[in-house]
């Protein structure tokens, strides 16, 4: 019988606590009994929301380290440019790891990590939650089954709605790689860059090129008359899709982006939201004012397999609404869905005289279905991750969804080299 996995969570912000709180459906499964964060207000919340004990609280990793192993596993789910400094003590330590996403900014970092964790053995899971997902398994387990035949070509697509670019990408604290150190294509879409490499797996990626721009925000596209605060001197608050306070007083989805992860900012009254929007908060300043350092809005890559077939993904900040699209051709059949609604339409090739012949299968995934795990973030994906984890650490087999440091390797390395691809106007051998 599988046993209980104690978790000390590194980084207590959204994503640690996220994944976390699979605690509280599966108590048998996990037991968070650390913490390690320098912030009191993130500290003091997330102590007591999982009841952990003052000698299991420490504000940096250095002084986790300097303790004797106490639990199985360590959550990072620190910030970007944070993962590989504070995973490296953990993994010497002897703790295996669940590791947030992007797990390395460079890859500089990216060696470093990896060289660390196969000398010391462990076991290092990385977040690409989306491989949870019952739609994407279900494409997965078409490829697997051969409906499709040999993939041709594959072509996906993420649009990302005005209000989340603005409030991550823009304003937010991923807006440059000056604040986050990664640039947009990695902290928004090395999901579905991996994604991409998990389709066409085991075959591999052999070079990149790509092409983006900053095409929308900085100072040199701010509106003619707009102000610098949005609620106190531009004449354009009501009619601009960026406004603050169409933001962040209208809207409340992503509010622990705007008031810094704290629980205390969260519950303000809408009054004094609005004071410090007027003020001293960054968010509401207008958006164009913000220094993205040159990061895209949109970029697109290709990629050329080692087999012969080709991806395509193009990522667009900016767009009315979110979607994820994937359309697979291959030697049988094709593929062809929309992440949102769950749905896709799988034809195949059944040759007729006419030589028209094809059918046709509408499938509804329906993320909300029976699957343990199936509800919550990410269309079920994150909680599905965390209990995939933790059959892991218990010694099962990795499942068909696992991403092992080493297949996130592939899809990151990727990533840095379209960033280069497109810094360089060259095609990039992987």
């Amino acid at each position: 019988m599988d046993k209980q996995i104690t978790a000390i969570l590194v980084g207590a912000g959204n994503r640690a606590n996220t994944y976390a709180s699979v605690q509280f459906n599966f108590p048998e499964k996990l037991k968070v009994v650390g913490l390690v964060d320098p912030n009191p207000e993130r500290m003091k919340f997330m102590k007591e929301r999982f009841n952990v004990p003052d000698e299991n609280c420490f504000d940096y990793v250095d002084a986790l380290c300097k303790r004797e192993k106490f639990a199985d596993v360590v959550i990072n789910g620190t910030m970007d440019q944070l993962h590989v400094d504070t995973a490296i003590p953990t993994l010497e330590k002897g703790y295996d790891l669940l590791l947030e996403k992007p797990f390395a900014v460079n890859e500089e970092e990216m060696n470093r990590l990896r060289e660390v964790a196969q000398r010391c053995g462990s076991k290092v899971v990385i977040c690409h939650v989306l491989r949870y997902t019952k739609f994407y398994k279900a494409v997965k387990n078409h490829i697997l089954n051969g409906d499709l035949g040999d993939i041709i070509s594959i072509e996906m697509n993420e649009h990302v709605n005005f209000h989340h670019m603005c409030v991550s990408y823009v304003r937010g604290k991923w807006r440059s790689e000056e604040v986050c150190f990664a640039p947009m294509l990695l902290a928004k879409s090395c999901h579905d860059i991996d994604l991409m490499m998990w389709m066409m797996k085991p075959t591999k990626p052999i070079s990149v090129a790509s092409f983006g721009s900053e095409f929308m925000f900085g100072p040199q596209n701010k509106p003619e008359g707009a102000g610098n605060r949005c609620m106190v001197d531009c004449p354009l608050k009501d009619e601009c899709a960026y406004s603050a306070e169409k933001h962040y007083i209208d809207i409340q989805r992503w509010p622990q982006y705007v008031w810094n992860d704290s629980p205390e900012l969260r519950n303000l009254p809408v009054e004094e939201k609005r004071r410090l929007l007027e003020t001293t908060n960054p968010f509401g300043e207008c958006a164009w004012n913000f220094d993205r350092g040159g990061n895209v809005d949109h970029q697109t890559l290709i990629v050329n397999f080692e087999n012969g077939a080709t991806g395509t993904f193009s990522m667009i900040g900016g767009a009315a609404k979110s979607e994820r699209n994937i359309h697979i051709i291959g030697t049988k059949g094709e593929l062809k869905g929309l992440f949102e609604s769950s749905k896709y339409v799988l034809r195949t090739l059944t040759p007729s005289k006419d030589y028209s012949g094809y059918t046709e299968t509408e499938y509804d995934v329906n993320v909300t279905g029976d699957m343990i795990g199936a509800t919550g973030g990410h269309g079920g994906g994150d909680t599905g991750l965390v209990l995939d984890f933790l059959e892991y650490m218990n010694g099962h087999e990795p499942s068909v969804s696992c991403t092992t440091l080493e297949d996130s390797v592939v899809s990151h390395h990727t990533v840095f080299c379209a960033n280069e691809s497109r810094k360089t106007g060259t095609i990039i051998k992987l």
